[in-house]
């Protein structure tokens, strides 16, 4: 008859059997994972390679789903905006979808009417409380100015006040108490080749969106005023006469511009046309919302800005700057000390005087031509003084607190191209 074991070691001995055993499972478990994990590796570069070769779109197609286009945002990517719809519209024309259906009813149609003349065009609504911002040239003629909103109702404006230098303009509806605000976004955040959509009322078509892209930034433009328009973003859109005043917006609904001008020798689009960044409107709208009006100083000068031809025809010391042509008889410009040219030259349809000082620096600011006068001038008011900077017969020399002046329509129409 066989002993038994005490009941210490059978307990011992169990306890050891299933040790043994929980050992041997978890060292299959970390073999399985360990393979797992060598296949997910594998598998992840043979898709990074995928994605690498032919982008999203091939790595979904190996799946089997065929996508017309892929939106990168912000966050990351995102394949179907508020979800497949059962793939009836790519991403792209979904962005195209929401924009419009998100800011429609921020853009109104605006009629300026007067005894002698009368203009359309659109507007932005940037506050619920009445205030739209439209372009100067749509609105400054006009005695009686009509809003019509997207929903078909109308009313009447008050201009609220003007800047013909930025072509930029407010309005205030009253009694309105169900107005959508646009939403902004900086400009200085754009990049060429980013999509924008406009939305107007080209020829009377209200409510038109187009599609198009950044094709350019920082163009300078001179208005049929006769004022240089600096800053301005170029794009591909097509706008045609009735957009002026109309947004400019990229995929998110967000205003980056507010359209302005086209350039064309037909009369309508061909291509190329501008918006106001959203920065300058914001800036510009609040002043005339505080104030009426905007108030900037400059140089009562006129002058050229440096280009090759008139570097190299008057074998001037430096490439980058303003030329002052002439300064204006006992003006403040004049009586500080500044200098203009006395050699008369033919320059395309104009008159310019060379041999006179050339802006370098503005109270310390590097001035290499008209656009960063522009940019410097627009934080000045006519009560301020600068320091100038100029080049004078070779030499570097700076003119200390020199009184600015008014800025107006016609003085920057001093400022020859």
């Amino acid at each position: 008859m066989k002993e038994k074991l005490p009941l210490p070691k059978l307990i011992t001995g169990i306890v050891c059997t299933a040790a043994l055993l929980l050992v041997f499972v978890l060292l299959a478990l970390w073999t399985v994972s360990v393979r797992d994990s060598r296949k997910s590796d594998e598998l992840r570069r043979e898709l990074d390679s995928i994605t690498a070769q032919g982008g999203e779109r091939a790595l979904l197609s190996l799946g089997g789903y065929e996508v017309d286009n892929i939106f990168y945002s912000d966050e990351g990517l995102i394949l179907f905006e508020q979800g497949n719809q059962d793939w009836k519209y790519s991403a792209d024309e979904m962005q195209n979808i929401s924009v419009f259906s998100q800011c429609a009813d921020s853009v109104v149609e605006l009629y300026s009417a007067s005894e002698l003349s009368a203009s359309t065009g659109c507007g932005v609504i940037i506050s619920s409380d009445g205030y739209i911002v439209t372009n100067t040239h749509v609105v400054s003629n006009g005695d009686v100015i009509t809003v019509k909103f997207y929903d078909g109702s109308e009313a009447e404006a008050e201009l609220v006040g003007t800047d013909p230098i930025t072509d930029i303009a407010v309005i205030h509806v009253s009694g309105k108490d169900d107005m959508l605000p646009v939403a902004f976004s900086s400009a200085s955040e754009l990049v060429v080749g980013q999509k924008v959509i406009a939305i107007g009322s080209p020829y009377g078509y209200s409510w038109s969106q187009s599609v198009g892209t950044v094709s350019a930034l920082d163009r300078t433009v001179t208005a049929s005023s006769g004022v240089s328009l600096s800053g301005l973003i170029q794009t591909d859109a097509q706008i045609n006469p009735g957009n002026s005043g109309g947004p400019l917006l990229d995929s998110r609904g967000r205003m980056v511009g507010l359209i302005t001008a086209i350039y064309s020798t037909t009369g309508s689009s061909q291509g190329v046309s501008f918006a106001i960044p959203a920065d300058t409107v914001i800036s510009i709208a609040g002043e005339l919302i505080r104030s009426g009006s905007v108030s900037r100083g400059t140089l009562d000068i006129l002058s050229v800005e440096l280009n090759p031809m008139i570097v190299d025809y008057a074998s001037l010391p430096v490439s980058q700057g303003i030329l002052i042509s002439q300064v204006i008889p006992a003006g403040e410009a004049d009586r500080a000390g500044l200098r203009g040219g006395s050699v008369r030259t033919a320059y395309g349809s104009s008159v310019i005087y060379l041999g006179g000082d050339i802006i370098v620096e503005l109270d310390g600011q590097p001035i290499t031509g008209y656009n960063d006068y522009y940019a410097f001038m627009a934080d000045t008011s006519s009560s301020d003084r600068v320091d100038v900077t100029v080049i004078r017969s070779g030499e570097r020399l700076t003119i200390r607190n020199v009184p600015l002046v008014e800025q107006t329509v016609e003085n920057m129409r001093w400022l020859i191209r």
